[in-house]
């Protein structure tokens, strides 16, 4: 069992596959050497998610919901999102005092006054994140109900006026694509990013008393998703092999995302050369010190349950050798976000993870412990009276809006386009979710994106990132000027 929260709250865990990776971290577990059997036998899976109640009991009907083929039969990204929206929304309720059996409507409420609308709560969500959760309290409620475990779902549904007379949830956000969405310009993100993260003060002088261990690589992190639109799951499961060189001589070298960690499909992905000189410097400094503590100290001596790359070949396919010996491939399109924790490398220096990202105990960063990162920084900003927020999804917005301002002046500058012309594209700048849904491969305009887009989107990438007469401090500009007027973009002010 490996848990992932702590605190007066309900408890998100994972059942852990049948090998384990070095000693017991509980000395309750190591009384259980049978335990991967016990869960066997209850039907529980290798990688299930359940809950357990804040004081560590469980509840067997909430147990049951993540055994049961309704949440099984979910994709595995689906599981990993569903699992903390519901746990949020049982430690909402408890909280109060309400036992999620007796919650209605009204409770759900106020939960949705929280989550989207409470000045109090720093970390308040857009309407796409709310409407998925309500996928989930429904998935859960509508099971619940089945079941007979409660009588009637606080996830009340109204008749459409729509034709089809189809049901929706009465919550649920009417305008999900416009409601909430937040961009940082260059300026506010550089702000962000130095305090926050970097041990800046907010006029812009070093702060004497940081200590922070990690800013090379929270830095580089940062750098990633804001030059390359990835997502946090993808940005934070790199491993070694899978970025381009920084030597490279263009402004935006082009790498892919594996189909495992990406959302639906494995996908080309740009990111800029002062990102990779970023990475570069957090693989030779902090990193290199972390895997050097971890085998001083023989920690990746201790693991049993890894794989150790021999080689990737032109197809993508990892070879691979056990601890045991035993030898195999696998395609890296194929590897989860799990799979990737336990890949290592042989070096001059000796072992070390595959991952990009580690912790400072020198072991592969699971990818939501940069959730963790952000909030931390952003309560750094808010004590140091910098009114900025961000959360990894802020800044592949960000790029989307830096990536169509890019776009426009590429098509004026390449194709001469009349001033109506421009008007037009002006219009389409009136809607970032446009550029997400083409540069950045969302769910919408299937059709487009499958048939049209994809054969020529890395032809136009290339011709408009790598031209050496993009303005820069132009595009920041324009921007800076759009974030007057567009209460969504946030700007910092001028030093």
């Amino acid at each position: 069992m490996e848990q992932h929260d702590d605190g007066p709250r309900w408890r998100l865990c994972w059942a852990q596959p049948p090998k384990r990776s070095g000693p017991l971290r509980s000395e309750l577990l190591a009384e259980y050497p049978d335990i991967a059997e016990r869960e066997a036998k209850l039907g529980i899976r290798p990688r299930q998610a359940f809950l357990l109640l804040p004081d560590g009991r469980p509840d067997i009907d909430v147990l049951e919901f993540f055994r049961s083929p309704v949440f099984q039969s979910l994709s595995a990204g689906s599981q990993e999102s569903y699992a903390p929206d519901i746990q949020l929304f049982l430690s909402f309720l408890s909280g109060q005092g309400i036992d999620w059996r007796a919650a209605r409507f009204e409770h759900l409420a106020d939960y949705e006054y929280w989550r989207r609308r409470d000045q109090l709560n720093p970390d308040r969500i857009g309407a796409a994140k709310f409407s998925r959760e309500l996928a989930a309290l429904k998935k859960f409620y509508d099971w619940q109900q089945w079941r007979g475990t409660v009588s009637t779902s606080p996830v009340a549904l109204h008749k459409s006026s729509s034709r089809s007379g189809s049901t929706d949830t009465d919550l649920r956000p009417k305008a999900v694509r416009s409601v909430q969405l937040k961009w940082l310009t260059p300026r506010a993100y550089k702000r962000w990013r130095d305090v926050g993260l970097g041990g800046y003060r907010g006029d812009g002088r070093r702060d004497p008393t940081w200590r922070g261990r990690n800013d090379g690589r929270n830095l580089a992190f940062a750098e990633t998703l804001w030059s390359s639109g990835l997502r946090l799951r993808e940005g934070g499961t790199l491993v070694l092999g899978e970025l381009p060189s920084a030597d490279q001589q263009v402004r935006y070298a082009k790498a892919r995302v594996g189909q495992a960690v990406a959302k639906g499909r494995g996908r080309d992905f740009w990111i800029s050369a002062a990102a990779l000189k970023h990475i570069d410097n957090y693989v030779i400094s902090t990193r290199a010190a972390a895997v050097h503590r971890a085998q001083a100290e023989g920690r990746y001596d201790d693991l049993t349950d890894i794989k150790v790359v021999d080689r990737v070949d032109k197809s993508r396919r990892v070879h691979f050798t056990t601890r045991t010996g035993t030898t195999g491939t696998v395609p890296l399109d194929g590897l989860d976000w799990r799979d990737r924790l336990k890949f290592y490398i042989t070096t001059d220096r000796g072992l070390e993870p595959w991952m990009l990202w580690l912790s400072e105990a020198g072991l592969p960063l699971p990818y939501r412990s940069w959730e963790e990162v952000f909030s931390t920084a952003n309560d750094r900003c808010r004590t140091l009276a910098v009114d900025i927020h961000c959360h990894p999804h802020m800044l592949r917005h960000s790029f989307a809006l830096r990536m169509l301002v890019t776009l426009i002046y590429a098509h004026e500058r390449k194709m001469g386009i009349t001033a109506a012309e421009r008007r037009e594209y002006r219009l389409i700048f009136g809607d970032p979710w446009v550029l997400v849904q083409t540069l950045l491969g969302h769910a919408n305009l299937e059709t487009t994106r499958n048939c049209y887009l994809e054969p020529v989107s890395g032809l136009q990438m290339d011709l408009f990132l790598n031209d050496d007469t993009a303005e820069d401090a132009s595009i920041t500009d324009f921007i800076t000027h759009i974030a007057a007027t567009a209460p969504g973009i946030v700007d910092a002010e001028e030093q």
